[in-house]
Formats: C-alpha cells, sequence, structure tokens
C-alpha cells in the first residue's frame, strides 16, 4: 500500500472529526444548570441512566429552541419546564413499553427496591404532589434537594420569595401527610 495516500483519500473516517460547535451563550447557559438540572432529573427518575437520557432529550430540545429560550424573561424557568416535559415523556414511553412486555418465567431480583424504600416513598409522594400542586413540588424540591435559597428559586419560577417560601413550607406539611398515608396503608 502506497504510504503517500492520506485517510480521506484511502475513504477512512477522521479517526478525531471535528466536534460542532455550539452557540457560546447555549454553551455557557448548559455549563452553568446542568448540575442543578441533573439533580433533578435524578430525583425525579431515580436511575443514573434514566436521568442522563431524559436529560439529554431536553438539552436537545432546549438547542433546537435556543432562540426562544434565550429571549424568554426567564430562560432557566422555560429551560427547567422543558426538563420537566422530558421527564414526563421519558414515564410515558416507560408506560408504553412496560405494556408492551411479555411475562417471564422466573421474576427478576428486586432486592433493590428494599434498599430503596423510603426513596421510592417519597418518590411517589413527590409524584402524587406533583399532579396536584406542581408549583409547591417544583419549590420543595429545589430548595430541599438542589439547596436552593428561597431567593434564587424566586429568580427561577418568576415569583415572590415569600411565595416560594410558603408552597415549600406547604409542600412540606402535604408530603408528610402522603408518607404517613403511604405508611397507614402499608402496616394495614
Amino acid at each position: 500500500m502506497n504510504s503517500n495516500i492520506s485517510d480521506r483519500d484511502a475513504g477512512l473516517p477522521d479517526p478525531q472529526p471535528e466536534r460542532p460547535q455550539l452557540p457560546k451563550k447555549f454553551d455557557a447557559f448548559i455549563r452553568e444548570h446542568k448540575d442543578d438540572f441533573y439533580k433533578t432529573a435524578l430525583t425525579r427518575l431515580i436511575d443514573p441512566r434514566d436521568a442522563d437520557e431524559a436529560l439529554n432529550d431536553a438539552f436537545l430540545l432546549i438547542y433546537q429552541k435556543w432562540e426562544r429560550v434565550e429571549a424568554h424573561p426567564k430562560p432557566v424557568a422555560m429551560a427547567r419546564f422543558m426538563l420537566s416535559c422530558k421527564i414526563r415523556d421519558f414515564h410515558r414511553s416507560r408506560a408504553r413499553l412496560a405494556r408492551r412486555e411479555q411475562s417471564v418465567a422466573e421474576p427478576p431480583d428486586t432486592s433493590y427496591l428494599d434498599e430503596m424504600g423510603h426513596q421510592d416513598s417519597l418518590g411517589r409522594a413527590l409524584e402524587e404532589l406533583r399532579t396536584s400542586s406542581p408549583r409547591q413540588a417544583d419549590c420543595w424540591e429545589m430548595h430541599k434537594i438542589l439547596g436552593k435559597t428561597y431567593d434564587e428559586i424566586a429568580r427561577e419560577l418568576d415569583i415572590t420569595s415569600g411565595a416560594a417560601k410558603t408552597s415549600a413550607s406547604k409542600a412540606q406539611a402535604r408530603l408528610k401527610e402522603l408518607l404517613t398515608l403511604q405508611k397507614e396503608k402499608k402496616d394495614s
């Protein structure tokens, strides 16, 4: 073989293809908020692989609609909404897939569910709260799980910090109530 023939001439792909250039503002936005978005996805989906998948889908959607997101008065709130939609889509696709699955002769190992007991209960209670009071659920999650201050929550959700504190407090009380009901059902 002639050593003067380059890889391109030989029809071989470049070993290091050039990375696409993302808009600088989009790249900075993602870098700044990706950890919070990942924590949100992880708390709602539990499995890190599922959280990664939903987060990547959300980032793709944000990229596709970047001009609208950037022009929005609260771009973080809009991006968080897009992430929530992708998480819901992820749950829906899993439910559709589950309806098509065939049962197996031997039941799978579910010992990991015992280890996740409390987290699973909290996750179910939070999802129930999210269906009835999404703003309360978001405020509680952002404050308790993501560690944001009420002022930061207020800026992201475009509400007052008093409303953020009240929503988080009401959510805390409702979650305690839901967890107590779950425990009573389990005990009876």
